[in-house]
């Protein structure tokens, strides 16, 4: 009982004082800090540049192509420890106003948060990033997703309809590129056939790309047949397709194509992906750029081809 009652005493002293604000704040301002650092920190292959660029792929939804955030994320990833500490700072004010006629006071919450910093950066560098050691397996089942893909049916670059259930039984890419974008659609286009370089023939047979336009304004069938041409993308296997602009625009939705458009130059800022539906229909895996990305988009393909459908 008298340890009880002594930890109850030392307690309420620690939360009356300015003890526990000043080693509160001081955590949170340095969280905060690494957070900015990690947003802002070089990219590398390996250590603390690569964590960083995967911290910003993964918690600031950056594009892997350009590694710019999307500061949507940015801010509801980097805000809630400066409202935590604002907060503290607030209900704490008289304790820590109090410690300017005392500074002394303060120096041992201080050391003590600079303590757990320390520790805590320690055992990151030590335990976190580290030169790769080898490719990161594919987590096939923790990424493997049974969700119906958005209805399609949509003009391809023969001015032919083409229906995203007329391929059951077949595995699907969806991608969104538009013909007159000059930065990241031509990455998709690369790394899409690089994937299909990869397959043999027999599974490139069961193999479709369905490439819906992010600009149906402009990429009418005969336009989408020219870049088709020009990128060599062949049906039966490229099908690039567009429509009337309100049913394009519904299924960029429904894949969650996040898109703008500058009105200034007119170019599309988009999310950079690639949606896979298996044999039963049922969209299977979501990809973006990078090599890592791409590794996996290949070993995905192979393991749904590899899957036999329903009857």
């Amino acid at each position: 009982m008298r340890l009880m009652a002594r930890l109850i005493e030392w307690l309420s002293r620690l939360f009356a004082g300015a003890a526990f604000p000043a080693f509160a704040v001081t955590v949170l301002v340095c969280y905060e800090a690494a957070l900015i650092a990690l947003a802002f920190w070089p990219a590398a292959d390996a250590g603390l540049g690569a964590f960083a660029a995967e911290f910003r792929v993964w918690c600031l939804g950056a594009d892997p192509a350009t590694g710019r955030p999307r500061w949507g994320y940015a801010i509801g990833m980097i805000s809630p420890p400066l409202f935590v500490a604002a907060a503290v700072a607030w209900m704490w004010r008289a304790p820590l106003l109090a410690l300017r006629s005392r500074p002394r006071a303060a120096t041992t919450p201080l050391l003590a948060a600079l303590a757990v910093v320390i520790f805590g950066a320690s055992a990151f560098l030590l335990a976190g990033p580290r030169p790769a050691q080898g490719e990161l397996p594919f987590p096939a089942e923790a990424l493997r997703t049974q969700l119906p893909p958005p209805p399609i049916r949509l003009t391809d670059q023969t001015d032919a309809t083409v229906d995203i259930a007329d391929f059951r039984g077949k595995v699907v890419l969806l991608t969104g590129i538009y013909s007159s974008c000059s930065r990241t659609c031509p990455m998709i286009v690369a790394q899409a056939k690089r994937v299909v370089s990869g397959l043999t023939r027999d599974e490139q047979a069961d193999l479709r790309i369905l490439a819906v336009t992010l600009d149906p304004a402009r990429d009418t069938p005969q336009v989408l047949a020219a870049a088709a041409a020009a990128q060599e993308l062949e049906p039966p296997l490229w099908h690039l397709v567009t429509g009337d602009s309100s049913r394009v625009e519904r299924v960029l939705d429904l894949m969650n194509v996040a898109r703008s458009r500058d009105p200034k130059t007119g170019q599309i800022d988009h999310a950079n992906l690639f949606l896979l539906v298996d044999r039963n229909g049922r969209l299977a895996y979501r990809f973006t750029l990078g090599e890592r990305q791409e590794r996996w988009l290949s070993t995905a393909i192979r393991l749904l081809l590899r899957e036999p459908g329903r009857v």
